[in-house]
């Protein structure tokens, strides 16, 4: 456990360098931005929810860059050390990212008077787990990559899914906003959102499930890794 928890604490050191204060304004802002422009969560926490996906490479582009990985084996952490302990920092990693974004959009929606009622602040929130949701299956698609080929081979093929995510998430927000998606689409979302407990549980079923396979698969190949 304490092999562990400096594991995770390592991969936060390691990845100091990105969080500089001039860095953290530069995104808030973006997020500030994007919440007034759209006048919803969900466009913030897309945002948050992409840095917080190419922050998660940052540790493996690190390690891979100073040959920590043989350092982890001189340490006496073992294989499964690491990829529970990368594992860890991904999820604390995004868990910060969706807890600040989602404070920052509040604040920023009421200081320009644009939250909605009650009923209609739910269904922003539904729509921003959503989309965390669907960044965090980028994010169980690409670590496997990074285990097996390692940051620089991964690189490419790891960035693939996270732009289709990203246009996805774009075409769907500004079609709304414009009032612009089709009629089956907005029928269609209507019914999930009657049916917001079921597709949420749902939701965290196929999230589970993804994570788990991911780190399976990244213990396996990880194993066979040399170094």
């Amino acid at each position: 456990m304490n092999k562990l928890k400096s594991f995770v604490r390592l991969d936060f050191v390691t990845s100091k360098p990105y969080f500089t204060a001039k860095n953290m304004i530069i995104y808030a802002g973006l997020a500030v931005y994007m919440a007034i422009m759209s006048k919803n969560i969900a466009s913030s926490i897309s945002i948050g929810m992409m840095l917080a996906t190419v922050f998660v490479s940052h540790p493996f582009a690190l390690a891979e860059k100073s040959n920590m990985d043989a350092l982890y084996v001189t340490l006496g952490a073992d294989r499964r050390t690491v990829v529970r302990g990368r594992y860890i920092f991904t999820l604390l990693l995004n868990l910060c990212a969706i807890t600040f974004i989602l404070l920052l959009s509040l604040i920023t929606l009421v200081f320009t008077r644009s939250l909605v009622n009650n009923e209609g602040l739910w269904v922003e929130f539904g729509a921003a787990l959503a989309l965390s949701a669907i960044f965090l299956i980028v994010q169980a698609t690409q670590i496997p990559m990074y285990f097996k080929l390692g940051y620089e081979k991964a690189k490419i093929m790891s960035i693939l899914p996270f732009f289709l995510i990203a246009a996805f998430v774009s075409y769907f927000v500004i079609s709304a906003q414009g009032g612009g998606m089709p009629d089956r689409v907005n029928i269609y979302i209507q019914n999930l959102l009657e049916n917001a407990l079921a597709i949420g549980a749902a939701v965290i079923a196929v999230l589970a499930a993804a994570v788990f396979v991911s780190y399976k698969l990244s213990l396996a190949f990880y194993r066979k890794r040399e170094f």
